[in-house]
């Protein structure tokens, strides 16, 4: 799986071929094809284990959190999705490639979805006002807006990528602010 993200992310999802993930993961395509038919079984695969690492993200940087509120927790999703970026640069393939390409829709929608998810769980805990269908569209805008500010960042020099991300940070705060019509504030008790 590592060696199949390091060639999405060095040649994107068309470029990488089976044969190369196999001669990077220095196994034979033979054994390669033990366990994945073909590239979109790879792809999928592979979101899967970034959905896990996404649900991992929300456990440890917010759940654990429950006192972190606004522009606060605004940073701290942006921060753990760009650590997730960073991290992870195969990503970028799966979700810009679910738009353009047929076989990586799936792959690219699931883990859209689980970004979906998280950013909606953060928002209901934190605007519980806000109806369930409208707050599904907000997690779905501030995934998008975290997606292609975040892919900028990744193809800024490196000098420009914390200013790339602040840029995301105010973005997605200026935006919630304008939907929910106020701060996101901690409940009253």
């Amino acid at each position: 799986m590592d060696s199949a993200e390091q060639a999405f992310a060095d040649f994107g999802y068309e470029g990488a071929t089976t044969n190369l993930i196999a001669l990077r993961a220095e196994t034979s395509i033979g054994s390669l094809y033990e366990f994945f038919p073909n590239k979109e079984a790879i792809a999928k695969a592979l979101a899967d284990r970034y959905i896990v690492t996404i649900g991992g993200l929300y456990a440890s940087e917010i759940v654990d959190l429950p006192g972190v509120w606004g522009d606060a927790i605004v940073e701290r999703v942006v921060a753990a999705l760009d650590r997730f970026y960073r991290d992870h640069p195969g990503a970028v393939p799966l979700l810009n490639g679910r738009f353009s390409s047929a076989e990586l829709a799936e792959a690219g929608e699931l883990l859209q979805h689980a970004m979906v998810r998280q950013i909606d769980r953060v928002l209901a805990a934190r605007a519980p006002q806000v109806p369930a269908i409208r707050r599904r569209l907000l997690a779905t805008v501030v995934a998008e807006i975290a997606r292609s500010l975040l892919v900028l960042a990744d193809q800024s020099p490196l000098s420009q990528r914390r200013a790339v991300v602040n840029e995301g940070v105010s973005a997605v705060i200026g935006y919630l602010e304008r939907s929910l019509g106020e701060p996101m504030a901690p409940p009253k008790n």
